[in-house]
Parts: structure tokens; sequence; C-alpha cells
């Protein structure tokens, strides 16, 4: 067998059974649903695959592969570019290993890289490959080159490295812009592998692809032409996506080979704790309870939770229940994971996680990517992760080829996951969401096009990888930001551009949390700038890995936080409000029979106050005020007006105001769930903000704007697509088979809307008069 997992013994069956057996678990069920196993395809080893790496998979019980795994060696060896999408722990990782080391022992000069979107990730790669020729005796040199390599080692490594691990940020801005230094390696790369491909979407996935026609343009300069080898677990159109990021044709290869044990997926709705209000329990306390009840029947689980806190609130209470129980005469060891944690943190868990030394882990969407945590038998989702991709990505963290396994998601009181679990064939029924980028976004391609200019000069006609350079030269060269020289472009301003240029929405400014009880001064933790604010406030409590400490003092100009352990009785939650200033209207647009205003907006997020609330029943015994500047995001926005004097505004004012409130609110959650198609972005690159009555405009309003600081120019493109965005929308609530609603168009129906009738035929109604009203 190509993967050893192990597979539940009769125990872990018994727990199965037991829940379907229990009255009390069942009741709270709305959907069990119980995927057969299947049986592995096979293939014989390649006759041209090198005995060396045959012997190495014999050495750890692999006598031969999957059929996925044998069609993307013989892909990649007719030269092909591929995309590989199977599921979970079905072995993508030597899907692309086979080759790269094939070519490396038949030509040991050539190289490989691997771009990973994550550290933890990288390292998990490391070790995979170092076990696999280190068996094999393959001799073959890897070197991880990210943010933790130290400086005695980057030289090695590119000197020396045969497949250099790293990451797309440490490509952008240590290893591009310093390329001289790395010409050994870039004149013989052959192979360049992108993991987790699904993770680079929207205005991220728009800069991955940027950063790989620089890194193309730079291959080709140095007389190298490298074939990509992309791999993905849930997306709904990896061909594309892949095509779009490499700018080449793929080839698609995603009949899975690897076999599956049984896999049970229980939908579950908490209990109702006040049926006049409709308050169920918590997820928190619930998940808890569901996954005791597991690691005490022996079972290896993974809960996922969807903020920090909950992760450590979870994880606490778990242990806490399990001090006095043992397994085979050991504590039964359950540990939290998330961001903020330290390196050497992560690996302890991971590698305990992979050893058996600990049974259960509470963890973020950090774990939800492929890192080899092993084989756990159960997954636990508290609350609904955001995304169809996602759930199946957490629940594939739990069964290993012939296990029997279980995943549970544990609904929230929001109307999204009530949605959910009501709603299983909707649930069950509906693909993975599908990843647009936009590489030809004229912010990010302008940030690129400075990258690429100091790397290489620019031919004044532009080049293969950026066609469209001239025009974007030329804005350059009216700054002095380049200048023209014998028919070049070549960099002529101070620094290099990377330095400033986030791949990442997000700030990369990180505040390092120290531990100063009894005069310590130890770092245990880092988290970035916007975050801190929410969660590190002074007397604010952070608890880490079990512990509880106070915080004393938030620094964030030398980006640092003390804190101090403290026994406590509760935790805080920050209580976070969000404005939206109008700076500046730039331009105004007549759409629809609408104004539609382009300008600029300030949005800030002001922490203000913070609760306390008590562990374990989580009451709230107490507020505290938090006096810290408000977190502002200057960016770009088009804000749709809907004037008394205008077709939509009389069509809308004509509505009760309840009734305004709903519709203008699911217009937004449509507009968002539209967009992207046209905009070729992520939902979350959007924002989108409903005013019933601005006082800006002093209209009703509709701000949809780029969630990206200074703005990444999909509002600005919005105002053209506005009519085909307004036609998407009326046709998608009019397919869409619910009755009043669902994630799919207008959002679920709210319990507490103050609004008589179905909120659906009122969207309809008003998208398809206003679209009447000026002839569209």
């Amino acid at each position: 067998m190509p993967e050893n997992g192990k597979t539940m013994n009769a125990q872990d069956e018994d727990i199965i059974q037991q829940l379907r057996n229990d009255p009390d678990f069942m009741k709270h069920v709305t959907h069990w649903e119980v995927i057969p196993p299947r049986e592995g395809v096979y293939s014989e080893f390649p006759p041209e695959l090198n005995p060396k790496i045959a012997d190495g998979l014999r050495n750890r019980g692999i006598d031969r592969l999957y059929s996925h795994q044998a069609e993307a060696f013989t892909s990649s060896h007719a030269g092909k570019h591929m995309v590989i999408v199977t599921p979970t722990a079905s072995g993508k990782t030597l899907s692309y290993n086979l080759p790269v080391l094939q070519t490396i022992l038949n030509e040991p000069d050539s190289r490989a890289l691997y771009l990973f979107p994550t550290k933890a990730l990288s390292q998990d790669q490391q070790s995979a490959l170092n076990e696999l020729t280190l068996n094999s005796e393959l001799g073959v040199n890897i070197a991880t080159y990210d943010g933790d390599t130290p400086a005695s080692l980057r030289s090695s490594a590119r000197e020396k490295g045969q497949i250099i691990i790293s990451n797309p940020d440490m490509m952008h801005a240590g290893i591009l812009p310093n390329h001289p230094k790395w010409i050994k390696f870039l004149k013989n790369l052959r192979y360049i592998v992108i993991d987790e491909l699904h993770a680079y979407r929207g205005i991220h996935g728009s800069h991955l692809a940027n950063l790989i026609r620089r890194i193309q343009r730079i291959c080709r300069f140095y007389g190298s032409s490298p074939r990509f080898i992309c791999c993905s677990a849930t997306i709904g159109n990896p061909a594309e996506l892949a095509a779009r990021v490499i700018n080449s044709d793929v080839e698609l290869i995603d009949t899975n080979g690897a076999p599956s044990g049984e896999k049970h997926l229980v939908l579950y709705n908490p209990p109702l704790v006040d049926r006049v209000q409709g308050i169920r329990r918590g997820t928190v306390k619930e998940s808890q309870r569901i996954a005791l009840r597991l690691l005490r029947g022996g079972v290896k689980t993974i809960v996922f939770a969807r903020s920090r806190v909950r992760v450590e609130l979870i994880a606490g209470y778990i242990r806490k229940s399990l001090e006095n129980l043992y397994s085979d005469n050991e504590r039964i060891r359950v540990e939290a994971y998330r961001g903020g944690y330290l390196p050497n943190e992560r690996r302890e868990i991971e590698k305990g996680l992979r050893e058996g030394l600990i049974q259960g882990v509470v963890s973020t969407n950090a774990l939800e990517l492929g890192i080899d945590i092993g084989g756990l038998d159960a997954a636990v989702m508290a609350g609904f992760p955001g995304s169809i991709a996602s759930v199946w990505q957490q629940a594939g963290r739990a069964g290993r080829s012939a296990s029997r396994s279980i995943a549970i998601l544990v609904a929230s009181a929001s109307p999204l996951d009530q949605y959910m679990v009501k709603n299983n064939g909707y649930f069950l029924g509906s693909s993975p969401e599908a990843g647009f980028i936009n590489p030809e976004n004229f912010y990010v391609r302008m940030d690129h096009i400075k990258c690429a200019a100091f790397e290489l000069p620019f031919p004044e006609n532009g080049d293969r990888e950026f066609p469209d350079a001239p025009m974007f030269l030329r804005i350059l060269e009216e700054d002095g930001t380049v200048r023209l020289s014998r028919g070049r472009y070549y960099w002529s301003d101070r620094g290099y551009p990377a330095e400033g240029i986030s791949l990442r929405s997000a700030t990369t400014d990180n505040v390092v949390i120290i531990d100063t009880t009894a005069g310590k001064n130890t770092v245990i933790g880092e988290m970035d700038r916007p975050s801190a604010k929410e969660l590190i406030y002074p007397k604010a409590v952070y608890i880490h890995r079990g512990e509880q400490y106070v915080v004393h003092q938030l620094d964030l100009e030398e980006r640092r936080c003390y804190v101090e352990q403290k026994e406590l009785n509760y935790y805080t939650d920050a209580v976070v409000k969000r404005d939206i200033k109008v700076l500046e209207e730039d331009e105004q647009h007549r759409v629809l029979g609408a104004t539609v205003v382009f300008g600029d907006i300030l949005v800030r997020t002001q922490v203000a106050k913070f609760k306390k609330l008590r562990f374990n029943s989580h009451e709230n015994i107490g507020f505290g005020e938090i006096h810290l500047p408000e977190e502002e995001m200057h960016t770009n926005s088009a804000v749709i007006l809907l004037e008394k004097d205008s077709p939509p505004g009389k069509i809308f004012l004509s509505r009760e105001p309840g009734e305004q409130t709903a519709v203008i609110s699911r217009l937004g959650n449509l507009i968002q769930a539209t967009a992207p198609a046209f905009l070729l972005c992520d939902p979350r690159d959007l924002g989108i903000a409903e005013r019933i009555r601005d006082p800006h405009f002093a209209s009703p309003a509709l701000y949809v704007y780029d969630k990206y600081p200074g703005g990444s120019g999909l509002s600005a493109t919005l105002v053209g697509k506005l009519p085909e965005i307004l036609r998407a929308s009326l046709e998608l609530v009019e397919n869409c088979p619910c009755e009043e609603g669902c994630p799919s168009c207008i959002g679920p129906r709210l319990k507490d809307e103050e609004i008589g009738e179905n909120p659906k035929p009122m969207v309809i109604q008003f998208i398809s008069r206003w679209m009447e009203a000026t002839g569209s």
C-alpha cells in the first residue's frame, strides 16, 4: 500500500455505533451521511523510474503507486505543466516528488523550487523529503529558505540546494531582488511546485500570478524554462485557476486512485436552552462535550474552531476534564494549535501528533492545509468554517487510507450555520467554491512591474511575461521611478520596491508577546498588529497553551506586548466597532438610473471596550475600557446611491422601513456573491456596508470597497460592471430553488427580522422593477 494508515479498532467502531444508538445525541442530528469506502486504483512503478527511488519507496513499504501518482509521473515525463486535484491524504506529495527526484538523479545539476503558503508546510515537506531521500540514500540536497533560515545556512542553500523549499513572500522580497546570487540555481531550475493552490485566490492569487511571471522572466534571462506542478485539494475550477497563475495551459489530473475508508459526516444542531428566544447551547461547550466523548473512547480527534480564543478555551476545557484519565498508563494529551505560537512550539505539536504522543488537538484553520499530523479518526467542527471547500478540507483531516472516520459539524446559532444543518441537500449537493484571480489588475500589475524593472531592465516594447509593461513604464517614467536609455527602461529610484509591497492584504508587522513573570522576559508568542489591538490590549487575558496571562502593556510603536502569568476565573472578549468615512469623491457616474460615486474612504476599526466572561458558564461578569488608537485603512469604494428622485430610489423608498433594511442588506449579500465572477476576485477581497440613510450622502447607500490598504482597483471596475452584476444577481436569486433565501443567493432569513413577508420575492421585485424602469 502506498500509504500506511491505521484502521479504526473495535473500540473506535463502538463509539460510532454508540453515537447512533444514543437518542440524546441523535435527536440533535439533522443528517447523518455515510460515505462508503473506496478501493484504491494502483499502478506498477513506471519502467523509467530510477531504481534508487524505487528502492527507497520499498523501504517505506510502498511497492506500487496510486493511479494519479503514476499519471502525474507520465505527464511530467512528457514535459507538461499539470495540476493535481485529489482529496487530503491521497498522496499528492509523492505525485510531484517522484518526477522531481527522477530529474535530479538523472541530471544532478538540475534544481527544483517548492512554494508553500506557510512556513509550517515548508518544514513539514522538508521532513517528508528527508525521510524518503535518507531511507534510499539518494543523496539529494534539500534546503528550506525562508524568514527562519539562519544567515549561516543561506549561502549553502543557494550554492548546493537541489530542492529549495520556500514561500511566495520570500521569493518576492528575498530571492528575486537578489537573483544574481542565485545564478547557479535559477539557470538550472527545472521544476516549480506550487502546493495548496486553492489558498491563492482573489488579490493574493493575483499577486502570486505576477510573481510567477517575474520568476519566469528571470529564468528566461538565465536560459531555463521550468515546468510547473500545482496541487490542490478542494476548489471548483482548478485547471482554470492554475492556468491563470502560471500563464500557460495545464493538464488536469483529478481521478483519485487512493483508497479511502468509510467516512461518517454528521450535521449536529446543539439543543435549545431558550425555546422562546431560539438560543442554543454554544459551539464551544458542545464541541468540547462531543470531543471528550470521542477522546474517552480512544479516538484520536481534531477540533476546528473559528478563533484563537475559542481554540484555547476548548483545549483548556478538554484538558481539565481529562486530568485524571489515562490511556495505556499515559495521560491523554490534548494541545491547542493556532497562529501566534513560536515555530518550535508548532513543530513540537506536529511531531507529537505524528508519533501518537498527542491524542487530540484543537486548531484554527491553520491545520486545514496539508501538514502531516499523522492518523486522526475524528474531526469536530465548532461552527461552519465559512465555505463548502473548508468543510471538506477539515473533514478530510480525519481518516487515512483504509481507516474508518467521523466528522461532526456542530452548528452555531448564526443564520448561516442554521441553514447549513437544516438543509442537508444544499450542503451535500453544493460544489466547492471557485477561485478567481486577475493578474491584469492595474494596482497589482503596477506593483510587480516596479519589482520586475528593479530585477531586470525592460525592453521598451515590453516582454513575453509582461506584454502590457510599456503603459506602466511610461507612467513610472513620468514619476521618475524608471528611466529610458537605448531602448530599455532601468530602475532609477532608491531602494528596492519589493520591501514596500506586500503580497497579502494584511499587514506583516508582528507584535512580540513577552512573559515578564518573575522577571523572566521570555518571548512566548507573536501576533499581527490589527489582531493585537483586538486580543492583547491592556488588562486583556491572553491564553497560551492552557496558561493565563494578564496584559500589562501593549507598546505598538516598539511592537511589544508585556504579559504576566496569573490564575483567573474569566477570559476577555473585545467589543469591536467599524465605521466608514468618505474622504474624497473622485468621480460620479450614472448607472441604471442610480448615482454611483467612486472615491476614497477611511475604514476605521475601534476596539473601545472589552467584556469579562466567566470560564465554563461564559457569563458576562463585567466590562472594561480600552484606550488604543483606531486601526485605519485608507482604500477605494464605489457607493451606489438610492436617491429619492432616482428610479431605484423611488422603488426602494416606497417600501416600509423594515422592508428597506431587508432589501438593501440582501442586495449587499447578492453583490458580494456575484461580483467576484466579474471582477475576478475572492469575496473576501470586497467589503460591503449598507446604510438606510447615509450621513455623508443623506440617502440610502450601498458601499462596495476594496479590503486592501490603498485600494486594489476592484471597486473602480465595479462601476462599469454593475449592470452585468445586477443582471447576474437577479438571475441567481430567481433560479435559486430555496424558498426564503439561502447562502447561495440572498442569505438565510433572520429569525428576528421585523418584516411579515418572505424577503426573497421582495428582493426579486426590487431588482426587476429597477431594471425595467431603466430599460435594462
